[in-house]
């Protein structure tokens, strides 16, 4: 029929239509192929930005699909519409939420295949019950995701809420995510489970110490620190992993200089000389029921013959503070703990703020490379900082040094009251490294 067309028109005409067919696979089309080809990491990172969904305000962005996870970025209660944040407070919780659901939905996740949750907010006792009439709202019953709730001094904008997920969406036909309750386990205080498994890997809620006899807080401090490992180490072996299966810890402190300590006894005692998890400990304003430590974990515990959890300590890196390790390898993923400005060459940290927070990024960095990810492969970023409005702009700088025009890694940036030797920045991340043999 074309053949035809082009039969009927005179030669310059011709000449013209093939001019313009040309330019326009030159310019758009070329374009259309460019940008199929950066949708992909070098590991095959997909960097997910769905129609309808908001508008990053940063160097981050909404989503990424690696494998078989998606990861969705820090979600607030920001109006697609009209970016902007809604007004009532429930309702920019609720739109928070939905803001998560969509970018999981576009990878053909729902919510019933979220495998963890992290839930920020500034103020617990006013924004928690909130939460959970929402999670009650879009879960219906449950089963609801493991989370992890914790109060910080600031978000991004002053804001209120902030929902950071990762969810199990199978590329081949796989079971589905399930929730973990083990005989012996504490019971849920809230709309949130104690685990789950999704393909090979077990996730654990923020663990708090309560004894599971009484399902009241152990009162010894220590002692209260110990049952808090013990109930996330009772969850993860209830699918057969031990402790020594930890990919990745979260811990949440109240106060730095007073649990820190004990936190590194009560892993010396259960992970014995180790190696240990990668772990990121933070200092926070509140944790529920003005607890003192919330222990959050993930574990790989693989449903065929695979190598198990490997522990990463490159060369040129530097040296774990604690009792944990720089990183792990399980599967196709590797899992950086939470990394500091600190200068490999003397072990000290870097004392200009904007080297001491490039630094950091460049320290995670190394350990991913060590595996074969770059800093494309991230699949999600958590930052930690003490002072919002004058490290994220640092932060921001550094990303678009580092990550050039992007795509960036979904990110959640968050205030803390301190972090460890009183730093003012840390970086956890999670990166795809898929075996190419």
């Amino acid at each position: 029929m074309f053949k035809d067309y082009l039969a009927g028109k005179p030669y310059r005409q011709i000449l013209s239509i093939i001019a313009i067919l040309i330019l326009f696979f030159a310019s758009f089309g070329q374009d259309i192929f460019a940008k199929t080809k950066t949708d992909l990491s070098p590991n095959g990172v997909k960097t997910l930005s769905p129609d309808g969904a908001i508008k990053p305000t940063g160097t981050w962005s909404l989503g990424t699909r690696a494998g078989d996870y998606v990861h969705v970025a820090g979600m607030r209660g920001i109006d697609p519409a009209t970016n902007t944040l809604v007004k009532n407070e429930k309702d920019r919780i609720r739109q928070a939420f939905l803001n998560m659901k969509f970018i999981a939905e576009s990878e053909g996740a729902s919510l019933n295949d979220a495998t963890r949750l992290v839930v920020y907010v500034t103020d617990m006792f006013r924004y928690r019950p909130l939460v959970n009439e929402i999670q009650e709202e879009l879960w219906g019953e449950g089963p609801y995701p493991p989370r992890t709730i914790v109060e910080v001094d600031r978000l991004n904008q002053d804001d209120i809420v902030e929902v950071e997920g990762t969810f199990y969406a199978p590329l081949k036909k796989k079971s589905g995510v399930k929730t973990l309750a083990p005989e012996g386990a504490i019971k849920p205080t809230g709309t949130w489970s104690l685990g789950t498994r999704a393909g090979d890997s077990v996730f654990v809620a923020g663990m708090r110490g309560i004894d599971p006899v009484t399902n009241a807080l152990v009162k010894d401090e220590k002692e209260r620190i110990r049952q808090a490992f013990l109930n996330m180490k009772l969850i993860a072996e209830s699918e057969g992993a031990s402790l020594n299966d930890a990919t990745r810890l979260v811990v949440y402190v109240t106060d730095m200089f007073r649990y820190r300590p004990l936190v590194n006894q009560i892993q010396e005692e259960l992970w014995g000389e180790g190696p240990y998890p990668p772990r990121t400990i933070i200092e926070v304003d509140r944790l529920n029921q003005d607890d003192i430590v919330e222990v959050e974990g993930t574990f790989y515990v693989p449903l065929k013959g695979k190598l198990g959890v490997k522990t990463l300590s490159p060369e040129g890196a530097i040296k774990p503070t604690g009792t944990w390790s720089l990183g792990t390898l399980a599967g196709d993923t590797v899992y950086v703990a939470g990394m500091r400005g600190i200068d490999p060459a003397t072990d000290a940290l870097v004392k200009d703020e904007k080297d001491r927070i490039r630094q950091a990024f460049l320290n995670m960095k190394l350990i991913a490379e060590s595996e074969g990810a770059s800093l494309k492969d991230a699949t999600r970023l958590v930052v930690y900082v003490t002072d919002m409005f004058r490290y994220r702009p640092l932060v921001n700088e550094i990303q678009e040094e580092l990550w050039g025009e992007g795509p960036y890694p979904p990110r959640t940036i968050v205030e803390v009251d301190r972090l460890n030797q009183d730093d003012i920045v840390e970086v956890e991340g999670t990166f795809h490294s898929p075996d190419k043999k």
